[in-house]
């Protein structure tokens, strides 16, 4: 894990640089001289930025930030801003940025060996915040030549990423996070509405897989800075308030007499909807809602429930806000503009356990200042033993007949598009399982039916913990090699076989070095000659990969590992070097570099 003491230092110079400078530069800029002239007063501008990412993270080097300018570590940047004035001294802005982050760190605190990590992070985020002209609220002038500002907000970011150990896949990673941005610069007056400005900024994300890579230890959030240049332009000149007359009604006047009271009827509400009566396991339909609101006005809501079992996406509904969760969506029209409103959604069965299902919805809305909710029900009930529906299979490019492949060898019918759920497989006996992972989240979870129907699987996905993340798998088998075959290598970009002893996942197939190699690979007393494969300095390599790769038995190879920090590996139990000779003959025909090696009373000695 490396040293917090570097980064801390780093950044402590960084707060006390911009402290200067916002605290000096106003009083210098104060020199700069008074223009009586009348300018316009913009309230609106728009900026556009490019320049060099740095991220500050577990999976970059602890070298100098200044150095690391100058590496492979910086990455391209831009964005837009666009503020909206306040005073003379603050704005709102709304940012969007765009680029990638890049990490390589190959020194590592200890001696314990650690492999090269390299990251690469695409990412995009954006921002609501204040800007804060430091100049203008120590009394310069707004038509001034250089401004000093700094801003701070809220706001999200998204990203996906890889990183690598040794140029081997590790970690991969999709997903967002809350972030913190601030920073501040200086702004070069051109004339009215242009200007150049130069910018460093931080972005602080809530999470520590932003680099898709987390070091041992305690979790530390990761950090990416921008620094480049931009250019702004003004626009929205601020219109003089126009004095208005007071306007005088005259209203006419009735004898009381004369007055007929008027009673109104309530307003009839009608609700149309064509949710499905019946439904099936695994189908898609789309539902369209309408409401007919007669004289109506104002905000309405409309609130239904989400049963288990039932999902919903795809909401569309004109001048509306749309709010979900996994158990609930709620429609809010701030100020209706018509008399009929409409809600379409895509309702989408999953397995199905109970018989029926009941969604339970309500209007809201006022009505001569009186707040009135109006409530529905809509029961669907599952269809009998039926197959799947042949909703939107052309859209998925699945005919009606087509066998969808599950797990390997089993096929089905299956119209709708999704796997249908198998009993578990066999474990082996030695607690040993493998499969071949096609994602993994990072802080929370995925839809493993919308994975799928993402990756275009057939088979069904697992999801299984590990950490602070969730991996998603598919298959079961019980060797490496058998994984090694499987289908879903070549389907997803970036696919690779792990291992799950007795049920739980534990990553890195060198793990089970122990569980699959030979254990009684030399005699307990005398000579022994075997053929030694290959070796690796500071760290094991799977023996599972390496019998796949030339075509061995697992069972056969012996790991053994020297003082010295080499994990050895050889294969073959011979009485005499003549016999070992014969077999690394015939090896050689795969491994160019085997040889033999010699051991005594269960130790290796010097041939």
């Amino acid at each position: 894990m490396r040293s917090e003491k570097n980064n801390t230092l780093y950044m402590k110079k960084i707060y006390i640089l911009l402290l200067i400078l916002v605290v000096c530069a106003p009083l210098l800029i104060n020199a700069q001289g008074e223009v009586t002239q009348k300018k316009k007063n913009y309230l609106w501008d728009v900026s556009a930025n490019a320049g060099l990412s740095l991220l500050w993270g577990d999976a970059n080097s602890n070298g100098n930030p200044l150095q690391r300018w100058f590496s492979d570590e910086v990455s391209l940047a831009y964005g837009v801003t666009v503020k909206r004035k306040i005073t003379d001294a603050f704005q709102l802005q709304f940012a969007f940025q765009n680029g990638i982050l890049k990490g390589k760190r190959a020194k590592w605190s200890g001696d314990v060996y650690h492999p090269v990590i390299t990251a690469k992070t695409n990412f995009y985020d954006y921002h609501i915040g204040l800007n804060v002209d430091f100049t203008a609220l120590f009394g310069a002038k707004p038509d001034r030549l250089i401004s000093v500002y700094m801003f701070g907000g809220i706001g999200m970011v998204h990203y996906s990423g890889n990183s690598y150990g040794d140029d081997t896949l590790m970690h991969t990673v999709d997903s967002k996070s809350l972030m913190i941005p601030w920073g501040g610069g200086l702004r070069l007056r051109l004339d009215e509405r242009w200007s150049l400005y130069g910018e460093t900024n931080f972005r602080h994300a809530f999470l520590d897989d932003v680099d898709a890579y987390i070091g041992s230890g305690s979790e530390t959030n990761d950090i990416y800075s921008i620094t480049g240049l931009g250019v702004t332009y003004k626009f929205g000149p601020k219109k003089p308030k126009k004095i208005k007359e007071p306007k005088v009604e005259l209203t006419p006047y009735e004898p009381i007499d004369s007055v007929v009271a008027e009673v109104e009827e309530p307003t009839e509400i009608k609700y149309s909807s064509n949710i499905p009566k019946i439904i099936e396991p695994n189908s898609e339909y789309m539902v369209n809602t309408s409401f007919s609101m007669g004289d109506i006005k104002g905000k309405v809501i409309y609130e239904f429930n989400i049963p288990e079992d039932i999902y919903i996406g795809e909401i569309v509904s004109e001048n509306a806000n749309v709010e979900k969760d996994s158990s609930s969506v709620k429609v809010i029209w701030d100020n209706i503009a018509a008399s009929d409103i409409l809600v379409n959604y895509k309702l989408t069965t999953g397995g199905l356990e109970k018989n029926s299902y009941i969604v339970r919805g309500s209007l809201s809305y006022e009505e001569n200042d009186e707040n009135k909710t109006k409530t529905f029900s809509d029961r669907m009930s599952l269809k009998g033993e039926t197959t799947a529906s042949n909703t939107n299979n052309q859209d998925k490019g699945i005919s009606k007949n087509d066998n969808v492949s599950i797990n390997g060898g089993v096929s089905a019918s299956n119209n709708s598009g999704v796997a249908e759920v198998v009993p578990s497989e066999v474990i082996a006996t030695n607690g040993l399982e493998y499969r071949v992972q096609v994602a993994a989240v990072f802080g929370g979870t995925t839809s493993k039916r919308m994975l799928q129907r993402k990756l275009r699987i057939d088979d069904e996905i697992k999801e299984d913990p590990y950490k602070n993340s969730y991996r998603y798998t598919v298959g079961s088998f019980e060797t490496y090699g058998e994984a090694a075959q499987y289908k879903a290598l070549e389907q997803v970009k970036g696919a690779y076989v792990v291992v799950f002893k007795d049920g739980k996942y534990i990553g890195q197939l060198d793990k089970t070095n122990a569980e699959v190699m030979d254990k009684d690979g030399v005699f307990e007393s005398g000579e022994t000659f075997k053929v030694q494969l290959s070796a690796s300095k500071g760290r094991p390599y799977s023996i599972s990969k390496l019998a796949y790769k030339y075509g061995l038995d697992e069972n056969k190879i012996m790991e053994d590992k020297t003082s010295s920090g080499w994990y050895q590996y050889s294969i073959g139990k011979y009485l005499s070097k003549e016999d070992a000779q014969k077999y690394l003959n015939e090896i050689k025909l795969k491994i160019s570099s085997a040889y033999i090696i010699r051991f005594i009373d269960g130790k290796r000695v010097k041939m």
